[in-house]
């Protein structure tokens, strides 16, 4: 097998208004480039303290998601920074590289998707999903965010989790694409669920890419 037969990256096609931000480098540039120039003109009509206090609290999130994504082995970390019918929403997913207790194990993909389908989280059961021909895992699920910087409200939020195998690299490299939103404060709301089959589309359009 040569290298040029493995995955060195994926593709996804993204919705309008969303913005990618690499978490192994270049990191600080993405954030200032995509996210935090949009919010620097603050809007007529609105005081200008409180468009600055809106400002650092924006910045203080997505900062906060970023370095939590990162220290949590995440590649990626996706957020929407254009506002839609006015609202801008309240979701964001990150990709990582992720290692579970098969790691270093001589066991095949095949057998660490029967454990992950026998795992729950949130109370939900795993199932298959197949993703760019590659067998994963998917989990929806709804539970209340951690106390931690980036979400320093008690506000339940609705997940989408996928685990997927990196192709021809047997059980020793895993993909996860985890998915979050507070939708309009209602996991069960019709608005909040169609956030979440929002992401289901998008992983549609995930493809691994080669040297």
């Amino acid at each position: 097998m040569t290298a040029a037969t493995l995955p060195v990256g994926y593709t996804l096609v993204l919705p309008p208004g969303w913005a990618r931000i690499p978490l192994r480098a270049g990191t600080a540039t993405a954030l200032d480039e995509k996210v935090f120039r949009g919010i620097e003109r603050i809007p007529a009509g609105v005081p200008r303290d409180e468009g600055m206090a809106f400002r650092a609290e924006v910045r203080r999130r997505v900062e906060g998601m970023a370095r939590e994504a990162r220290a949590g082995g995440g590649l990626d970390l996706y957020v929407p920074v254009k506002a839609r019918a006015g609202l801008v929403v309240g979701a964001s997913f990150v990709v990582a590289e992720v290692a579970g207790e098969w790691a270093g194990e001589e066991t095949g993909a095949e057998a660490v998707l029967g454990r992950l389908v026998g795992e729950e989280r949130g109370g939900a059961p795993g199932e298959v999903r197949e993703v760019a021909g590659t067998l994963g895992v998917r989990w929806e699920y709804v539970e209340p965010p951690a106390h931690r910087e980036s979400e320093p409200v008690e506000t339940y939020a609705r997940h989408v989790d996928y685990v997927v195998p990196v192709p021809r690299q047997g059980a020793g490299r895993w993909l996860a694409v985890a998915f979050s939103t507070v939708g309009d404060g209602d996991p069960g709301s019709e608005f909040t669920r169609a956030l979440a089959e929002l992401f289901d589309a998008l992983m549609t359009t995930f493809r691994w890419s080669y040297a």
